[in-house]
């Protein structure tokens, strides 16, 4: 593991680069399995790339590796990665780790790289934000009183005030490195079934929660100027 200097003059030189994702598959599997870091994948017909990041590496490109699995994903529309690697092969492809880092700091320093590089694949340009997804739910809520005609009592309106304050929530997989957003902690702890209090503790003392087979951790980047 490369030692990393966490401010924004960083080198920005990968610490490994698989230069044929399909011909070193295997190597991938074994250098990066139980790491957590940012990965930037690169077309090499394109020259357009992704950066993700993982707190199990070894896993997320399991599922990367995976045709089966970028297929059911293509057919949701959700990645123009999976669907670049369909339809190049990944002889066509390097991979680069950018970057082995702890949990604690991984969506503030994929975000550097995102600032940084401006890759082309990425959908959205805010690392594990909220803020756009919260705007959408709420946005469909409001619409759906409207067109039924009612009229927001004082316990909607406190609701939806509640709501604007909960602290917005990235539960991350530790099998998968799949990705799951809340916009609260209460929420959060109904979905991996522990109590509210606790995860709120952790999230105050150690800034993260481990268990039940997630790594949970507050939006770094969830204000009013950056949408999801």
């Amino acid at each position: 593991m490369k030692n990393n200097d966490y401010n924004n003059n960083i080198n920005t030189i990968p610490v490994v680069s698989y230069l044929n994702a399909d011909k070193y598959k295997s190597i991938v599997y074994k250098e990066n399995k139980n790491k957590s870091g940012i990965y930037r994948w690169n077309n090499l017909i394109t020259s357009k790339s992704y950066i993700g990041s993982s707190i199990s590496l070894g896993n997320r490109f399991s599922n990367y590796y995976s045709l089966a699995y970028l297929k059911r994903r293509v057919e949701k529309g959700s990645s123009i990665i999976y669907n670049s690697i369909l339809k190049h092969g990944y002889n066509n492809f390097s991979l680069d780790i950018l970057e082995y880092c702890e949990p604690s700091i991984l969506i503030e320093r994929e975000q550097f790289y995102l600032d940084k590089f401006k890759p082309e694949y990425n959908i959205l340009k805010v690392a594990g934000s909220l803020y756009g997804f919260k705007q959408r739910i709420d946005s469909i809520e409001r619409t759906r009183i409207a067109n039924i005609g009612r009229k927001h009592n004082e316990a909607t309106k406190s609701k939806l005030s509640a709501n604007s304050l909960a602290h917005p929530i990235i539960a991350t997989n530790n099998k998968t490195g799949e990705i799951k957003l809340f916009t609260s902690i209460r929420q959060t702890a109904i979905f991996i079934g522990i109590n509210h209090s606790y995860i709120s503790k952790c999230l105050a003392t150690k800034k993260f929660y481990i268990g039940k087979g997630y790594y949970i951790t507050k939006n770094l980047y969830n204000n009013n100027s950056k949408n999801f």
